[in-house]
This record gives structure tokens, C-alpha cells and sequence, in this order.
């Protein structure tokens, strides 16, 4: 939990560097893109959706590197497919985590 902590500001950080000279639409997207993972990760996605979790952290950083470099569409979608990403990790988390509320009240009968 620490070390995603220290990931997500490392993260929010270069995000925010790599915005500057920015188009505003990937800026926007990249935004969208970076509070769905906060989202996400409310839910616990990163333990309960791992997969989709980091996939969706992984297009972020490559959708900043897109921004940085000038190549504002590629950007864009990236970051439209990190936000999508996290949706779906969130998502899984919630159903995991009824799972899970559910059999730990069925042990409790």
C-alpha cells in the first residue's frame, strides 16, 4: 500500500510536469484519466483488479510521455484507454470486494 502511495505521486507528479505546453484535450483526458485511477484505487483495485489496475497506470505514464513529445491524438488516447482501464479495474474491485463481504457473512452464520 505504501509503495502504490509513493507511485501515485510519483505519478500525479510527472503528469503534471509533462503537461506543461500541453494541447488542453490531452490535458483534459490525461486528468480524467488520472482521477479514474484514484477512483480506482479507493476501491482497492490495484490488490483486487491488478491487472487492469496496472495496465491502466502504465498508459498514463505513456500517455504523459505522448503529451511531453508533441504527439497530442496519440496522447489522447492513451490516456482515453488508461481512464477505461481504470473504470474497468474499479469495477472488478467493487464485485470482488462483494464477493468477499458476502462469504465473510456467510462464515459468520
Amino acid at each position: 500500500m505504501r509503495l502504490s502511495i509513493f507511485l501515485m505521486a510519483g505519478l500525479f507528479v510527472m503528469v503534471s510536469l509533462s503537461l506543461t505546453g500541453c494541447d488542453t484535450s490531452a490535458e483534459r483526458e490525461l486528468k480524467r484519466a488520472e482521477d479514474a485511477i484514484n477512483v480506482a484505487q479507493e476501491f482497492n483495485a490495484e490488490e483486487h483488479a491488478t491487472d487492469d489496475y496496472l495496465k491502466a497506470e502504465e498508459l498514463l505514464v505513456e500517455a504523459a510521455d505522448l503529451a511531453r513529445d508533441g504527439r497530442v491524438q496519440e496522447a489522447r488516447e492513451a490516456a482515453i484507454n488508461s481512464k477505461l482501464s481504470a473504470e474497468d479495474a474499479m469495477r472488478k474491485a467493487k464485485e470482488r470486494m462483494k464477493i468477499l463481504e458476502a462469504e465473510m457473512e456467510e462464515l459468520g452464520r
